[in-house]
């Protein structure tokens, strides 16, 4: 998205495969009504030769130190000869949790700092399981990884297999509401999204052990306020934010008293 020249703002949207021009001028339209902007300007649109963009893209990454102790290595980076740090090794799929995005780098520097051995711990809207392995080798006890995405949990089952971490990742294809029904849990790692967070924490605030902690993030620091008052409201405190603007990762603590 950017701004023109004079007022409104210009959308760019690239869409993939052979579809005829005029099919996908049609499918823009109706997503631009559908979405409620009125009137619908008529899109202009041409085709873009494929740069094979995915593999240039692939050819930047290099392994990327996070907080203190972890690296995250995309797949096909090698990790530097010497280096005490824990490796995630990353696969490339169509999922959240690459190691680049500020929300994931956020909640790893919460992780290392919050996560107690033994802790049993929830990740919410796994995306490729770079947290859940993240837990697992600081010495989490038992993780239950869930994603309501089928295509994000395959990925996160190819996560698991180049990390092999310690056995105690269970994966689940499952929505994260559900998944907090009958469960107790020390540690919640919530990297979703300011709206989803909102509609998790009462439930959250229930599953989570007295003294239990939870990491949000994949929000803004403009949510931070709404999803504070809603936290304390499911009687989780706040002890701790980290920021890059514009994104914020929050640490809340559930009182310890039962």
């Amino acid at each position: 998205m950017r701004r023109p020249k004079g007022p409104g703002v210009a959308l760019e949207a690239w869409f993939p495969g052979h579809a005829a021009v005029a099919a996908v001028g049609r499918r823009v339209i109706a997503g631009l009504a559908a979405a409620g902007v009125l009137p619908v300007p008529r899109p202009r649109l041409r085709r873009v030769a494929d740069g094979r963009w995915v593999e240039a893209w692939q050819k930047t990454l290099k392994p990327m130190p996070i907080g203190r102790r972890f690296l995250a290595l995309p797949e096909g980076c090698r990790p530097p000869a010497a280096s005490d740090r824990i490796a995630l090794r990353i696969p490339f799929g169509q999922a959240f949790g690459t190691g680049e995005h500020a929300s994931t780098r956020l909640s790893l520097r919460l992780l290392e700092r919050c996560l107690r051995p033994g802790d049993r711990v929830a990740d919410l809207g796994t995306g490729t399981a770079i947290l859940a392995v993240a837990a697992a080798r600081l010495g989490a006890g038992p993780v239950l990884a869930v994603d309501a995405d089928p295509v994000a949990v395959r990925v996160a089952r190819d996560t698991l297999r180049r990390n092999r971490p310690a056995p105690n990742i269970r994966l689940r294809t499952a929505d994260a509401a559900d998944a907090l029904r009958g469960g107790r849990f020390d540690l919640a790692l919530v990297n979703i999204g300011a709206t989803v967070i909102l509609r998790l924490l009462p439930g959250l605030g229930r599953a989570l052990a007295p003294g239990g902690r939870a990491i949000l993030a994949g929000i803004l620091v403009e949510d931070e306020a709404p999803i504070e008052r809603a936290a304390r409201a499911a009687g989780l405190r706040p002890t701790a934010r980290l920021r890059t603007t514009p994104w914020s990762a929050l640490l809340l603590r559930r009182d310890p008293r039962p």
